[in-house]
């Protein structure tokens, strides 16, 4: 019964530890393509108004 229940806990740690590393992966990838739309920057090109007490330059 100890052995079954040793297994059962290393299944069990094996699971959560494969579940974080798999959350942690697609956060990442979530992180890189923020990066990159922000890099892509498509509405650079746009006039963003100025900031309040800010002048803009022409």
């Amino acid at each position: 019964m100890k052995k079954v229940t040793s297994i059962l806990a290393v299944a069990v740690m094996a699971l959560g530890m494969a579940t974080y590393v798999i959350e942690n992966t697609a956060s990442e990838f979530d992180f890189m393509n923020d990066i990159s739309k922000s890099l892509a920057c498509d509405d650079c090109s746009q006039g963003i108004p100025p900031r309040k007490g800010s002048t803009q330059l022409s």
